[in-house]
């Protein structure tokens, strides 16, 4: 039973220190900020709603 507790706890090690060097690789999530260059469009949505075109 004490095999299963060292199993699971080098487990739980390999999944934090994983965790942490994902984190640290990623930039703990800085992104480049999103910007609109082109003017935005419906493109080839419908005018009226589906719900109402069912009935």
């Amino acid at each position: 039973m004490e095999i299963f507790g060292i199993i699971l706890l080098v487990l739980l090690l390999l999944v934090l220190a994983g965790t942490v060097a994902a984190l640290l690789r990623d930039g703990l999530g800085h992104n480049p900020p999103v910007t609109s260059d082109q003017a935005w469009s419906a493109l080839d949505l419908p005018s009226s709603s589906y719900t109402l075109r069912i009935f």
